[in-house]
């Protein structure tokens, strides 16, 4: 289909994903009411940014982190919109048969999408008199007008997303329809930009392979043709003046004493085509693993990737859906249904943190590992860094002798509406304390907590500890004041009794003892990215086992048990729990 972006009319971007109570809409009119700021981590374009990043993350790492942002513009450029359209695939309630004139609110979109899915709350009827008159072949736009207003109608919804797993309640649902009848009948269409929306392309989820949108090209065709047919119905007219233009082998080795450079890739499946992914998934996980499909929500991310043979724009696999490897990177509720899903197939699965988002999840995927075996490995780069093995060296302990670990964790305050902020989310602390704690763990042999506690501070900074069978004691201080000069921030002390290890922004090492400085060493951060992936991919290529189990679950665990006392201490009640399940009821 067509967007919007970059103030150009551009073709070939996948349709939206379409759950089961949403519509699928052909555009006719389209109004943007308001620019959304404070939806990602965006970084400006500035030389002296680029100089602070160069010695932390490296020549290579500066180069696809710049790549990366860059292609990340289309997708910053967010808006809320109301319109007018024809529905061309309907949602559960049927309210509207497909080819009716509605209108709507879109929140979260582009600066205008030629076709648009959206959930019944946000869906209305529309009297034909108000309809605006649109030629055939054209959408007419209204750009976002100069001014703000104080008051907007569609506050409830800025950066409403069905994945938030935000209900709408009735009393906010019949504001919207006020507020949006008024802004429709206030709006003079006459003066909007007419944008080329002839010969719209069929709905396609997919690229690079057969399409799944339900319909059959000649449907899709004839959907096409209907919408058409409504504006001439509101027109009569068939002309289109003053349009904007669209730019438009050797045999694999099974023996693990083989080389793995002589073996056949595995083929892979990637979910979440965000920075992560682009910067650290894609190239790092070749030669082991190629990655040949990406499942991304957002159109205005697909793209950019080299060998990657086929897009979709669907959250989660399709029941038949079969690869060797599957990658997660998507939203952290959605984790669990991927890996289940790669489990149940015998395949191997690399998942992003955290793992789980509740106990209910984490006793799914216990299950769900004790049949399929060790095929599971978690994204815990802090696992998989060069210092690990200077400070077993330096520090003089055996595996699993107590390493106690003290650290102070400075990470980025999240934009008000980026989605860590979501109910369905839980805490940044899960989302991004685990790595501390998991580091602890791992240092420690993953020896059992007997006893962990957590303080919320006034100003919203989280202390943590945690005591092992082993001896070993934890303490973090996790606070989102961090500044955004180079990302996150974060100091760790080890410690047995008479030598010490300090690492300081995962880039600087220094080990002691009481008389002198053992070793200093120093690396660029995307190092533990890069050897995680590498060995990762690398074991996997091999046929070798995944994570042990026992590690999964004792991380997972202690961590569940921190976020729900976190939980009673911010008062959140049962707000997770609800999210979840209006989420479940939109996908499942």
């Amino acid at each position: 289909m067509r967007i919007l972006t970059g103030k150009k009319w551009r073709g070939g971007f996948l349709d939206y994903h379409r759950n089961k109570k949403e519509y699928r809409i052909q555009v006719l009119a389209w109004k943007n009411l308001e620019k959304l700021e404070n939806v990602y981590h965006t970084r400006p374009k500035s030389l002296r940014l680029l100089w602070n990043y160069l010695p932390v993350v490296g020549f290579e790492g500066l180069l696809t982190k710049t790549w990366s942002r860059l292609r990340e513009d289309r997708r910053n450029e967010k808006y809320v919109a109301c319109g007018v359209g024809t529905v061309i695939e309907g949602a559960g309630d049927a309210r509207f048969p497909i080819g009716s004139i509605v209108c709507f609110v879109a929140p979260w979109h582009p600066a205008l999408a030629e076709r648009v899915v959206l959930p019944e709350e946000l869906v209305f009827a529309i009297d034909t008199a108000a309809t605006p008159k649109v030629p055939d072949g054209t959408i007419l736009h209204a750009p976002l007008a100069r001014g703000k207003n104080e008051l907007p109608w569609w506050k409830p919804v800025r950066a409403w997303s069905t994945y938030a797993g935000i209900a709408l309640s009735t009393e906010t649902i019949s504001e919207l329809e006020r507020g949006l009848r008024i802004e429709l009948s206030a709006t003079d269409w006459s003066r909007a930009d007419r944008m080329n929306a002839s010969h719209p392309a069929p709905v396609a989820l997919v690229h690079g392979g057969v399409p799944t949108s339900g319909h059959s090209n000649q449907q899709l065709t004839r959907l096409a043709r209907r919408a058409g047919e409504s504006r001439r119905a509101t027109d009569g007219s068939t002309s289109s003046p003053s349009l904007r233009e669209p730019e438009g082998s050797s045999e694999p080795r099974t023996a693990r004493a083989e080389s793995r450079d002589n073996r056949q890739p595995k083929m892979g499946i990637l979910y979440g085509f965000g920075n992560y992914a682009k910067t650290n998934i894609i190239p790092y996980s070749r030669p082991f693993v190629n990655i040949r499909t990406v499942h991304e929500i957002d159109p205005t991310q697909i793209a950019g990737a080299h060998r990657v043979e086929r897009w979709e724009s669907s959250p989660f696999p399709a029941e038949n859906e079969r690869a060797e490897v599957y990658f997660v990177a998507s939203y952290n509720h959605t984790h669990v249904p991927i890996t289940l899903h790669a489990l149940a197939q015998g395949a191997y699965v690399v998942v992003e943190k955290p793992v789980v988002m509740d106990h209910d999840e984490l006793a799914e995927v216990e299950v769900a590992l004790r049949k399929a075996g060790r095929k599971l490995f978690v994204g815990f780069h802090k696992r998989y860094g060069l210092f690990n093995r200077l400070a077993l060296e330096d520090l003089k302990v055996e595996p699993g002798e107590p390493i106690s670990y003290h650290s102070i964790v400075y990470e980025l305050i999240q934009p008000e509406f980026f989605w860590y902020n979501w109910p369905v989310s839980r805490s940044t602390f899960l989302s991004n304390g685990c790595h501390q704690v998991d580091h602890f763990l791992h240092l420690n042999g993953f020896s059992k907590p007997k006893d962990a506690g957590i303080k919320l501070l006034q100003d919203d900074a989280v202390e943590v500890w945690i005591e092992l069978e082993n001896g070993a004691s934890f303490t973090t201080t996790f606070s989102e004041k961090g500044v955004s000069r180079v990302g996150p921030r974060d100091h760790v002390e080890l410690k047995v009794h008479g030598r010490n290890v300090r690492i300081t922004d995962a880039i600087r090492y220094q080990s002691e003892d009481n008389h002198r400085i053992i070793r200093r060493r120093r690396i660029v951060k995307t190092n533990s990215y890069k050897d995680m992936y590498r060995t990762i991919c690398a074991k996997i290529a091999a046929n070798e086992p995944g994570d042990t189990i026992e590690s999964v679950l004792i991380t997972s665990k202690i961590m569940l048990d921190l976020e729900e006392k976190l939980q009673h201490m911010k008062h959140w009640g049962t707000r997770y729990d609800i999210a979840k399940k209006e989420f479940e009821k939109r996908f499942f």
